[in-house]
């Protein structure tokens, strides 16, 4: 066996258990949209991982730059060719009911998520694991169906948390299990009040000792950018998520408000249903790309705080390769003429859904504006997350599929190529399989996906991704639009509340000082 990965148990301890002494107090977080559920095996947004990563945790964490760290691991052994995996787990770990965690915790936990017949949200991303074997209490072992070079990546995947086994064994059906939320975290679930708040309390039995410094956490949705940052200045809340771009001057302005910039992985994109007739005609589609300057894009959407696309996937994505043929900058004498050679020349209507958050609602208004220059008339359609969630991702028969283009964004919380192209661009994605509401299938596009995943050499990983990005690129299923810098809005004295690079908020050691 190749040791791959070995972190000392101490070192992990020290990094994350080290603080002064504060006195613990109450932590208020206003957040853009409410969350979908508690269950983080069928969970598909960043906001409701955000909440839950509080109650739960992983066998691998992420650190704010993207690297990789063990949780309830200490560290991992592969063999050669990346098809088992063997973990040893940490000791002394209890689950907030008082069940121990151990290896047949983690066997529970693996063997849900990689069940194809659960229906879950996040069964497909683990559907690679075989089968899985608790050598001892402390020791599991993995197998999979293929070589999986990401799969450590793929543990660290916000979804992949371990719940009390106890509390899956009781509560069978997914409706009573998501309000019964119970992980290894530093908080416990109180109560969720669906449009008003979440309310988080300290899990007194915590393993990280000293930690959490804070008596509680609540969360409040508030879809309004203006709203969220009026309640941080008038301190209603300790914490804005995310603060908008837009409006940022009203905090750097404030003595008592600090603002916490960071890098994101967050590719933002506007998915184009090619089911539809004049969409599946991709000189349409190039042309909707011709048709937006995301220069402006992001101007509007972030203050400018952040990249324009040149890809499928944003930069700090692993293997990420940058396209430039075709040339989308913006090009509106370009757009007319493919509209015309696809016979559209007289105008076309399409019917724009985004989600309710003022940013989102912005940007829609944005691309609005941009296609109708080109003779696209845009019907822009904001809904809740709630909804949005139903009509968009449990869609079973695409034929039906209401919308002409979705306003979106996709963070691939694994930090690799392939969860950022296969939940979105892989034929097997379709919805409510994945993510892939464009209905996008091309056969070269899935060959080179797989060929990534069959292999742990990096060069060759590499290889394949750039082919998968290049076909996605001329293919334009989706608008290419960008990836803005995340911001978190809070108080000065408040530390250790962030923002990784997959758009999640990070807040388990918030304190202040």
């Amino acid at each position: 066996m190749k040791s791959l990965f070995t972190r000392s148990t101490v070192a992990l301890a020290l990094a994350l258990s080290f603080s002064g002494g504060v006195l613990a107090e109450d932590l208020k977080i206003s957040m853009y949209a409410d969350i979908t559920g508690l269950d983080p095996h069928d969970t598909s947004d960043n906001v409701s991982y955000s909440v839950q990563s509080g109650i739960f945790e992983r066998l691998f964490q992420f650190d704010n730059q993207m690297k990789l760290i063990p949780q309830l691991a200490t560290k991992y052994t592969s063999n050669a060719d990346a098809t088992q995996f063997t973990i040893t787990l940490r000791d002394g770990v209890t689950f907030q009911d008082g069940t121990p965690f151990n290896a047949a915790a983690v066997k529970a936990n693996l063997d849900r998520l990689s069940d194809q017949t659960k229906g879950l949200k996040r069964n497909s991303l683990y559907k690679m694991i075989e089968k899985v074997t608790a050598v001892d209490a402390h020791t599991v072992k993995i197998d999979l169906n293929q070589s999986f070079g990401a799969f450590i990546n793929t543990l660290a995947h916000p979804s992949a948390v371990m719940w009390s086994p106890a509390v899956l064994a009781k509560y069978t059906s997914e409706a009573e299990l998501r309000m019964h939320p119970t992980g290894t975290g530093p908080f416990k679930f109180v109560e969720w009040k669906p449009g008003k708040d979440v309310k988080l309390t300290k899990f007194d039995n915590y393993w990280q000792k000293g930690w959490p410094k804070v008596d509680s956490v609540t969360f409040y949705p508030a879809p309004e950018d203006s709203t969220r940052v009026a309640s941080l200045i008038a301190g209603q809340v300790n914490a804005i998520y995310p603060l908008p771009a837009d409006i940022i001057k009203s905090v750097t302005q404030n003595k008592n408000l600090a603002i916490q910039r960071d890098p994101s992985i967050y590719m933002m994109y506007m998915a184009i249903n090619t089911q539809h007739k004049a969409l599946a005609d991709v000189r349409v589609r190039q042309a909707i790309n011709y048709a937006l300057n995301r220069d402006v894009w992001l101007k509007i959407s972030a203050a400018g705080m952040g990249v324009p696309a040149h890809s499928a996937i944003a930069p700090n994505v692993q293997f990420y390769s940058q396209q430039t043929s075709p040339d989308y900058s913006y090009n509106p004498d370009m757009a007319k003429k493919l509209l015309k050679e696809a016979g559209y020349d007289k105008g076309l209507s399409l019917k724009l859904w985004t989600s309710n958050a003022t940013t989102s609602v912005r940007s829609a208004q944005f691309v609005k504006q941009q296609l109708g220059q080109v003779g696209i008339n845009v019907t822009v359609v904001p809904m809740d997350s709630g909804t949005r969630n139903s009509k968009l991702w449990s869609v079973k028969d695409p034929s039906k599929a209401e919308f002409d283009l979705y306003y979106g964004g996709w963070s691939p919380s694994t930090g690799d190529a392939d969860w950022a192209l296969r939940p979105l661009f892989a034929s097997e994605s379709w919805t409510p399989t994945a993510y892939n509401v464009s209905y996008y299938s091309n056969k070269a596009v899935d060959n080179a996906i797989m060929d990534g995943l069959k292999t742990a050499d990096p060069a060759s990983r590499a290889k394949a991704y750039a082919s998968a990005q290049s076909l996605i690129w001329k293919d334009a299923p989706i608008a290419f639009l960008g990836t803005p810098d995340n911001l978190v809005g809070k108080q000065k004295n408040l530390t250790g509340v962030s923002m990784l690079a997959d758009g999640s908020l990070l807040f388990n050691q918030a304190q202040f000082n």
